[in-house]
């Protein structure tokens, strides 16, 4: 009978509803779930999961009701006669199964951080002025209105785009020791791939996962981070080049400090910074995996 169908529709559509709301609970209990939003996103995610419990019950009602009431299934379809939400079309069934292969893939493999190889997949970035800074092309182009003085002689010129990153590089250029943080990791990079050149010589220190690329040499292997905007999704590998003269120890997502002096290389066609290390030691991976841009940077 019909009925049946209508039930066996809103029934399933509940149970994809409920899968979701024990993903994102067990997640969220676990800690993990920051290995798929940003923390500004975790309340939307939260939130997101109550309203899908709500529409689960809600469907899970009309499906008792609509068996223990005997209605008719033309009562449940749409108004329009061509169609129903409740016939087993192609359409419907596709949309099913692209509801429930996320599910199973999500529940059936373990929570981790992103790695080496989605890093070579998604690109290794070791020139973030590149894409985290609006228009650079039009910044490359556009003529400095003005530039951060120092009496060592050392200048940062600086338009409307790039003045943030000026004062940025002016703050660290005069730090002894660079330190590279979570809470301006991005923000960091940036500055020192706008202004290289100023920053050949200075000493920096930065913490990150070990990643690689075929076009570089064997002293040669980066050390970074996923940033993350708003989910797994859009995150970026952002990395520095590091060279040693003993780097075949530090094996690919290996997390690891590197102390030493700024110089620059070529790799890619492009120029990016390169930190010739001093010191390279392993280091307890840091809470949260990711780094995030600094809501107060540039205010």
């Amino acid at each position: 009978m019909q009925i049946w169908s209508v039930f066996a529709h809103r029934t399933i559509r509940a149970a994809v509803l409920i899968a979701f709301v024990i993903f994102i609970v067990r997640i969220s209990r676990s800690d993990a779930l920051i290995y798929y939003v940003a923390p500004s996103m975790n309340i939307w995610v939260k939130s997101l999961a109550v309203g899908m419990y709500v529409l689960a019950m809600h469907q899970l009602y009309l499906a008792v009701r609509d068996v223990l009431s005997k209605k008719k299934a033309a009562a449940f379809a749409c108004t329009c006669s061509s169609h129903s939400h409740h016939h087993w079309k192609p359409g419907i069934i596709s949309m099913y199964i692209a509801l429930i292969v996320p599910l199973v893939l999500a529940f059936s493999f373990p929570n981790a951080v992103l790695g080496s190889q989605m890093a070579a997949k998604k690109g290794l970035n070791l020139t973030p002025a590149s894409i985290l800074v609006n228009n650079f092309d039009a910044i490359q182009k556009q003529a400095p209105d003005d530039a951060l003085q120092l009496d060592t002689g050392q200048t940062f010129p600086f338009n409307t785009y790039t003045k943030p990153y000026a004062k940025r590089a002016l703050e660290m250029f005069n730090q002894p020791l660079i330190m590279i943080n979570d809470d301006f990791y991005i923000e960091s990079l940036t500055s020192m791939d706008l202004y290289q050149d100023q920053f050949i010589g200075k000493k920096v220190q930065i913490a990150g996962y070990v990643y690689r690329l075929d076009t570089m040499n064997k002293k040669q292997f980066a050390l970074g981070r996923f940033s993350m905007r708003c989910c797994v999704a859009d995150s970026v590998p952002l990395a520095i080049l590091i060279e040693t003269d003993s780097p075949e120890q530090w094996k690919n997502d290996m997390y690891a400090v590197a102390l030493g002096t700024i110089e620059k290389r070529h790799i890619d066609g492009k120029d990016v910074v390169t930190i010739v290390a001093k010191t390279i030691d392993t280091q307890k991976e840091p809470t949260s995996p990711y780094v995030y841009q600094n809501a107060y940077f540039g205010s």
